[in-house]
């Protein structure tokens, strides 16, 4: 809780003070997960979702308040990815199976296209319509209608 939500609401605070201050608008890209979405929940993850969640709510209500400074505030919620952090996951082979029976996408993405081509779409000018969203990368794991995890 302490580093997932409040210090994403603390850095988000101090850096939309400054953003606000100096009247040119901008982009706040919170990252939350799967974790905190419907359909992301799993069993012993209480804590781990609840604060996840709480980002998700986070960035609806910046998104509400600082729009009319120009700032456009939303979030990621990664999925699994194959990443240094997940290195030692990735290598079992039950994973795999996990993939290929609950994500319609059959695989886990990498961080880089996947969650870098998206960063980049968001602090463009060409989202300058988009705020508010929670925005999903998850190979479709949490679509509704795909198998969940724990019912394997």
């Amino acid at each position: 809780m302490r580093t997932n939500l409040t210090g994403t609401w603390l850095v988000s605070k101090y850096v939309c003070i400054n953003m606000r201050d100096a009247k040119q608008g901008g982009s706040i890209i919170n990252i939350s997960s799967i974790g905190g979405i419907d359909r992301g929940h799993l069993p012993g993850g209480l804590a781990y979702s609840s604060s996840k969640t709480g980002v998700v709510t986070l960035t609806k209500v910046m998104a509400m308040e600082l729009g009319a400074y120009d700032i456009r505030v939303n979030s990621i919620n990664p999925g699994l990815f194959n990443s240094e952090i997940t290195k030692g996951l990735m290598e079992k082979e039950w994973l795999n199976n996990v993939a290929q029976r609950t994500v319609p996408l059959r695989t886990y993405g990498t961080t880089d296209p996947a969650l870098t081509k998206l960063v980049r779409y968001l602090i463009h000018d060409s989202s300058a319509y988009v705020t508010g969203n929670a925005f999903i990368v998850d190979a479709g794991q949490t679509l509704p209608g795909a198998p969940i995890f724990s019912s394997l």
